[in-house]
């Protein structure tokens, strides 16, 4: 315990005085008997005496100042040594929580809980790119808040069209007023993560920010390839579109939901008018570059939560959720006028590409997928009977009425 600190400089001073009176005749004899031996032996010793203990004074006064200087270093070291550790702590957890995601909903979920700790009062976004498109995966609250999401974007497409863009995934980069992450991971750009009014972080958060999005990046690629490993199990490598026994899981998962939300659901199911014909006279590779041509063209019409599906063949089967027969009539007519772009030539010849499609609504009371596809069936062959290149809607059950 310190009896004597900064703020008692009056009591030193006191102390000082009270010493020099008590002491104040053993100092005159000291002091005669400097004199008498300057004055015996002709000598300066009282200057000589003044200026060691001045120098001394100074010397322990400097001694004394890097002593407080080291101190307030190494204090100042352990504190960064502190932060560094709870730092390393808190990326450590989230690692290890985003390694325990496997879906984009748990990734968004492990964001919003950890990412808060790095930003701090700042707001940030996520933007995963997929296919050349971006899609919003995380944001703060606020992040959109009087920003058109064009404008984040942008701010994406700035950050990842700049020269240097591997160097710049633990710095970030300034754009307009966020600071910007590219995240690659292995080689590939997955996405951006923004940080809102970021210009003035410094350089050791920035380096954390850098490997938070650098975890981010990981996570989703991860997550991406999963997705990617597991649609290879159900796809249909032609097309494009899922194979039929996953069409048919799916179909029955969304009647199921209908019934308990009671939401309308809505089925095409459609093939290529004269595919037989065309197999016959082009070939079996040109039938399967139609067949792809159509995979296509089914990707660009309808909703991504649509599922599109080769039944079989020539035949696909489309399900949409939440669809009344008028949605669906809409959706039949514009899948049926994406295929008139397509035409198969060979020679002189031209094969124009038409469509007979079946559309029906599930009841209320359908409980399963088996009659609905058989109303399908028996309005796409209605479709047919008519005349083909045309849309066909099977009998309506009363409950769907």
């Amino acid at each position: 315990m310190r009896l004597i600190t900064r703020n008692d400089a009056s009591l030193v001073v006191g102390l000082i005085a009270g010493t020099v009176v008590v002491f104040q005749r053993p100092l005159r004899v000291v002091w005669d008997a400097a004199g008498d031996i300057q004055e015996r032996y002709d000598v300066d010793l009282l200057p000589a005496l003044t200026i060691f203990i001045g120098v001394f004074i100074f010397h322990e006064a400097r001694k004394r100042q890097r002593s407080r200087a080291e101190a307030a270093f190494v204090a100042a070291e352990a504190a960064q040594a502190r932060l560094r550790a709870a730092e390393l702590e808190r990326l450590v957890a989230f690692g290890q929580a985003l390694s325990n995601a496997l879906d984009l909903a748990t990734l968004q979920h492990v964001w919003w809980r950890h990412l808060p700790t790095f930003t701090g009062e700042r707001e940030f976004w996520v933007l995963a790119r997929r296919n050349d498109t971006w899609e919003t995966i995380g944001q703060d609250t606020n992040a959109l808040r009087g920003r058109p999401l064009e404008d984040l974007e942008a701010m994406a497409d700035r950050t990842l069209s700049h020269d240097n863009l591997i160097e710049n995934t633990l710095e970030g980069l300034v754009v307009a007023d966020g600071l910007c992450f590219p995240m690659v991971a292995g080689g590939v750009v997955v996405g951006v993560l923004g940080i809102h009014d970021g210009a003035a972080v410094a350089g050791n958060h920035r380096k954390a920010l850098g490997v938070v999005a650098g975890l981010i990046a990981i996570s989703i690629r991860n997550v991406q390839l999963l997705i990617e490993t597991r649609e290879q199990g159900f796809r249909d490598h032609l097309t494009g579109c899922v194979n039929r026994g996953y069409g048919l899981e799916a179909l029955d998962r969304e009647l199921r939901l209908a019934r308990r939300s009671r939401q309308p659901l809505s089925i095409l199911m459609f093939d290529i008018d004269h595919f037989k014909a065309i197999n016959d006279e082009l070939g079996h590779l040109r039938g399967d570059d139609l067949l792809r041509a159509v995979g296509v063209q089914l990707s660009r019409v309808g909703r991504s939560t649509d599922v599109r599906c080769r039944y079989g063949g020539d035949e696909f089967l489309i399900v949409l959720p939440d669809t009344p027969l008028d949605g669906a009539l809409h959706v039949a007519e514009s899948v049926r006028k994406a295929m008139r772009t397509l035409a198969m030539v060979a020679g002189d010849r031209t094969f124009p590409v038409t469509l007979s499609i079946g559309v029906v609504t599930a009841g209320g009371d359908e409980l399963g997928i088996t009659a609905l596809i058989e109303r399908a069936d028996a309005a796409l062959y209605q479709a047919k009977r008519d005349g083909r290149d045309r849309i066909s809607t099977g009998a309506v059950p009363a409950s769907a009425e």
